[in-house]
């Protein structure tokens, strides 16, 4: 294929050849190369129609029959959590107070050798009365000191906006708040001042986490359902491997929020967010609300009336909502708020995740339904989305890149193979669609491509695997 369209020539710094292609593009399917320039997909087509784009520093990759698709978007787990995943104690089963000092003495017990004790995912509704004297010790803080009296234990609140803490937690607390004049204590003035976690240890997960989804083939994730303060802690560790050349994806951030606040504030914390990742590119977002619909088991239910004001004040300010309702009612709620904001003008990305769906009976009264993406609930610790509810594998393929383009806002950047695209891409020794579907979650890719450069190369990782090996061996 010739391209006789360049007015300019331009030197591609890398090109793909030798290789099956496909690019999502209804009007060129396949093709056996790609060149990129920058961060962005110069020319899509055949390597012999690509001579006038080759300079002295292009890259020119032979990849041998291999297979190549546009970057996986994994948009149903949280990266975040599966990094912190053995960090912490886990609070998220405990029905009752006995329940979280039963955990918190077992964590402690396993872990004699953590400075401070950490938790997260407790009810708030199972946290005994604060109420105390002066000199008496609150009934909460007596239920952790049972479990450890001499180090700090701090757990934080499946709400995400309290937490609970010993009496050795409170000293320090206290005694810090007052020599800084600190007149209101917040939590992430506890979280910040206590720090529960090695920030080696923890950039460590966060490599191994975006290593395991580059093996997927994974360029791009949403993260779902994790604490801002775990988010901040796995961002930090992002520009860290940004700066130093070595992110492998793509990182969509959400902010997560699972009981009502109010908008004001919720508004506020959105748009620091997003401020802070503006120098960023196109590597690291925070555009998007995570709101988590869960009335049957939540101690502060969510009214009509409070999603849609919450709702119409963030699409106001610009932002998507990828909303979870665990429940037919709370699918419902979800579908309303939609025709709310729709009918006030807003425009936004809505998504509603939900394993229940509206027959066409419910749907019918509803005038903007279609407007949203609607797909499955999260499995948050899910090695990756590669098949969810799909029934075949074009499915599954078509969900991995454009429906997760659709779900990020990024449909004219993401998700297909195209000139004027950003260039991510992974690469795969077999054609995934002569597969069995059940199959495609066992994949490996052998290579990946972020914004036109190679991130990820699996023989290479191999032979550094190996050359470790010897060395270790050696010692």
């Amino acid at each position: 294929m010739a391209f006789g369209f360049f007015k300019k020539v331009e030197a591609a710094d890398l090109i793909l050849h030798n290789g099956h292609i496909f690019t999502q593009n209804p009007e060129l399917p396949w093709a056996s190369a790609v060149a990129c320039k920058g961060d962005e997909i110069l020319a899509v087509g055949s390597f012999d129609g690509m001579d006038g784009i080759i300079g002295d520093y292009t890259r020119i990759i032979d990849l041998d029959g291999k297979y190549v698709f546009p970057g996986f978007i994994d948009i149903h787990r949280s990266p975040v959590l599966k990094a912190f995943q053995g960090h912490y104690a886990d609070l998220s089963e405990c029905h009752s107070a006995e329940d979280v000092a039963e955990t918190m003495r077992e964590w402690a017990e396993e872990n004699p050798d953590r400075e401070i004790l950490f938790g997260y995912g407790y009810r708030d509704d199972i946290m005994p009365d604060n109420e105390q004297s002066d000199d008496e010790i609150s009934p909460s803080a007596l239920i952790l000191d049972s479990v450890c009296p001499d180090k700090p234990v701090l757990l934080l609140c499946a709400n995400c906006i309290s937490c609970w803490t010993n009496s050795a937690a409170n000293r320090i607390i206290n005694d810090t708040a007052e020599e800084e004049l600190v007149d209101t204590i917040t939590v992430g003035y506890v979280l910040n001042l206590l720090i529960p976690f090695d920030f080696d240890v923890i950039e460590e997960s966060v490599q191994s986490e975006i290593s395991n989804l580059a093996d997927k083939g994974f360029t791009s994730v949403l993260n779902l359902q994790s604490p801002d303060y775990f988010e901040n802690l796995y961002q930090d560790s992002l520009i860290g491997l940004y700066n130093e050349g070595q992110l492998r994806q793509r990182f969509f951030g959400s902010y997560y929020m699972n009981r009502p606040l109010l908008p004001k504030a919720l508004v506020h914390r959105l748009m620091a967010r997003r401020t802070n990742c503006l120098e960023l590119g196109n590597m690291i977002h925070a555009e998007m609300l995570n709101l988590y619909l869960d009335n049957f088991s939540s101690p502060v239910p969510f009214s009509q009336d409070a999603i849609n004001t919450i709702l119409e004040d963030v699409c106001e300010k610009g932002f998507g909502v990828f909303l979870e309702a665990i429940d037919k009612e709370d699918l419902i709620l979800a579908f309303n708020a939609l025709e709310y904001i729709r009918s006030k003008g807003c425009k936004n990305i809505f998504v509603i995740a939900s394993d229940y769906s509206l027959s066409p009976e419910e749907s019918s009264d509803l005038l903007y339904w279609e407007s949203a993406f609607t797909t499955w609930g999260t499995d948050i610790f899910s090695p990756g989305s590669l098949t969810g509810n799909v029934t075949s594998v074009e499915e599954a393929i078509d969900h991995l890149t454009v429906d997760g383009a659709a779900v990020i806002g990024m449909s004219d950047r993401l998700g297909r193979i195209e000139t004027g695209m950003l260039a991510d891409m992974a690469v795969f020794d077999e054609n995934l669609f002569d597969l069995d579907l059940n199959l495609l979650p066992r994949i490996h890719a052998a290579m990946t491509v972020l914004g036109g450069q190679v991130v990820y190369d699996a023989d290479s990782e191999n032979d550094m695997e190996m050359y470790n090996l010897m060395a270790s061996q050696q010692l």
